[in-house]
C-alpha cells in the first residue's frame, strides 16, 4: 500500500512533479486550498490535478497560500488565479502585509552553496515543463537589492491575512479549513509557517524540513535566515504536535511512525 493509502481520512493531496518546490492541495469541508504554487508550470499542474485527478471544478479552489514568501513558493499564484473564478483568494501570514507595505524587508538567507545546491539538484528531477522555470515577477528573492521587490502580479485586494508576529498558532477554521492550524516557524525565513491538522496527523513543513535523500527521514534546512531559530522552531513542533506524515517543501514525503522525531539536525 502506498504512503498516502495508509493515511486515514487524508486531507492533503500532493501534486506530483511541480518543479523546484512541492505543491499541495488541502481539502476542507467547503473547498480546496492550494499550497506553494511556485511557478507558472506549477499553477497549470495544480489546475490539472483539481479538474483531472480529483474530478472537481476550479470553482472549488477557495484559497491559494504559501508556507513562506519566497519566489519558488509564490511565483505562480497569479497564473493560477487567472484560471479560477474571482472568489478564489490568496491567504498569507500577516507578516507579508508588512513586506507589501514596505515596513519590513524579506530576510536574507545564508548557506547558499551547502544549503541550496543539494535541494536544487534533487528538485530539478521534477522539472517536466519549460514553464516550471517561469515565474511571474522577481518578488520573493532573498538577496540584497532584490529583497525589497514585493510587487505581486495580481490585485492585492484578493489577499486575506492570518496571524501576526506575536501569534504562534493561527486556526484556519474561519477560512473553511476546520481542524487546520498555521504554526509560525521562523528560521528558514522570518514569516515561515507550517500547516498542521492534528486529527489526521498531517504536517506541511514548508522549507523548515526538506527531504532530499532517497528514502530519507528529512532534515532541517541549512539554507536559512537564522540557524538558531530554525532549530527552535523544530524543537517547538517536537514538543507540541505529533504528526504521522510530513509533507516537505522540497523532496519526498516523510512517512511515520513519528517522523518528526527522526528528522536529522544540523
Amino acid at each position: 500500500m502506498s504512503i498516502m493509502g495508509k493515511i486515514a481520512h487524508r486531507r492533503v493531496h500532493p501534486v506530483p512533479e511541480t518543479g523546484f518546490a512541492r505543491a499541495y492541495l488541502i481539502e476542507g469541508e467547503r473547498g480546496l486550498m492550494a499550497v506553494d504554487v511556485g511557478s507558472v508550470g506549477c499553477a497549470k499542474d495544480v489546475a490539472e490535478y483539481i479538474t483531472g485527478v480529483m474530478g472537481r471544478s476550479l470553482d472549488d479552489l477557495l484559497y491559494v497560500t504559501a508556507t513562506h514568501f519566497h519566489i519558488d513558493h509564490i511565483g505562480g499564484i497569479g497564473h493560477l488565479l487567472m484560471l479560477c473564478p474571482p472568489r478564489t483568494r490568496v491567504l498569507f501570514h500577516g507578516m507579508v502585509k508588512e513586506y507589501l507595505g514596505g515596513r519590513r524587508k524579506i530576510s536574507l538567507i545564508r548557506n547558499w552553496c551547502v544549503g541550496l545546491t543539494p535541494a536544487l539538484l534533487v528538485s530539478a528531477r521534477s522539472l517536466r515543463r519549460v514553464s516550471h522555470l517561469v515565474v511571474e515577477s522577481l518578488t520573493g528573492i532573498p538577496l540584497p537589492g532584490l529583497r525589497t521587490i514585493t510587487r505581486l502580479p495580481f490585485d492585492t485586494g484578493r489577499i486575506s491575512f492570518f496571524g501576526d508576529v506575536e501569534q504562534s498558532v493561527s486556526p484556519l477554521d474561519r477560512f473553511g479549513f476546520e481542524g487546520w492550524n498555521a504554526i509560525l516557524t521562523p528560521g528558514h525565513t522570518e514569516d515561515s509557517v507550517c500547516f498542521n491538522h492534528e486529527a489526521t496527523g498531517e504536517l506541511l513543513s514548508g522549507d523548515l524540513i526538506i527531504n532530499v535523500s532517497k528514502d530519507g527521514r528529512g532534515k532541517l534546512n541549512r539554507f536559512c535566515w537564522r540557524r538558531d531559530l530554525i532549530t527552535e522552531s523544530y524543537e517547538h513542533l517536537l514538543r507540541t504536535i505529533s504528526p504521522s506524515v510530513i509533507y516537505p517543501g522540497h523532496g519526498e514525503i516523510i512517512p511515520g511512525p513519528d517522523p518528526l522525531s527522526r528528522v536529522e539536525l544540523f
